[in-house]
């Protein structure tokens, strides 16, 4: 099994690993590491010049003090005898930075497989969005708005507009300021060049990655505008609680 090593003091980690490795039945495979706070903070927002450059600065001190820590934490477990499988370490935001830790084996991409909104706003890597969910069109109020069924998937942590799913395709839609996404309906402005009729599918990005595994039974793969597969989330393995 892994345990998640928090990478603080080395005695008390290595004092962890001596735990685990008493226990019958448990064996201590390798130590995980999420930098929560490089990999979760975005640092190029538009709008937000300035504390988008503290925010930068702030990372650049804590990856070197982070990468310095976990290497001395992994040092100290194999003095001590412990055999380690395999190092983990990173996340989406801090894929490039972990990647010079030397002691790290393995990199989790994390919410990269998605590319959700809030990776948008990331000054060390851009990508294109992997995935989304639909809604149908079912009023159409005005010329330039329709209003979707449900799609109010807000995405975990402060609240906020950032945590909101936002208009994908078809391109140019936006969320109405004064009504955003609800868990009934989602009023959309649409460019005069977008053609809407009731039943018509919108697309949706989600903020983060759990939304639609927290609120859809399963994902598909497509491919040249064909599903291929069909995957289970993870939430009760294809059944979803929410």
């Amino acid at each position: 099994m892994s345990i998640l090593a928090f990478i603080g003091r080395r005695s008390a980690v290595v004092a962890l690993a001596g735990k685990i490795a008493r226990r019958r039945g448990v064996r201590l495979d390798g130590p995980m590491g999420y930098e929560g706070q490089i990999a979760g903070l975005m640092d190029n927002v538009l709008g937000q010049r300035i504390k988008s450059a503290i925010v930068r600065y702030l990372k650049r001190q804590s990856i070197r003090q982070i990468n310095a820590r976990r290497e001395a934490v992994v040092q100290a477990l194999v003095a001590v005898g412990h055999t380690l499988r395999f190092v983990n370490g990173g996340g989406t935001g801090s894929f490039e930075s972990t990647w010079r830790d030397a002691s790290v084996t393995e990199l989790a991409a994390g919410s990269a497989l998605y590319m959700p909104t809030l990776f948008d706003h990331y000054a060390a890597f851009h990508a294109l969005p992997a995935v989304g969910f639909a809604v149908p069109v079912t009023r159409i109020p005005e010329s330039s708005i329709v209003t979707c069924s449900g799609g109010g998937y807000i995405a975990s942590g402060s609240a906020g507009r950032d945590r909101l799913p936002q208009p994908w395709l078809p391109a140019g839609c936006a969320l109405i300021n004064t009504e955003g996404a609800g868990e009934v309906q989602t009023p959309v402005w649409h460019p005069p060049f977008v053609a809407l009729k009731i039943g018509d599918p919108m697309l949706f990005r989600h903020a983060k990655a759990g939304e639609l595994c927290e609120h859809f039974n399963e994902l598909l793969l497509i491919r040249d505008g064909h599903v291929v597969q069909r995957i289970s989330t993870y939430r009760g393995d294809g059944k979803s609680f929410f």
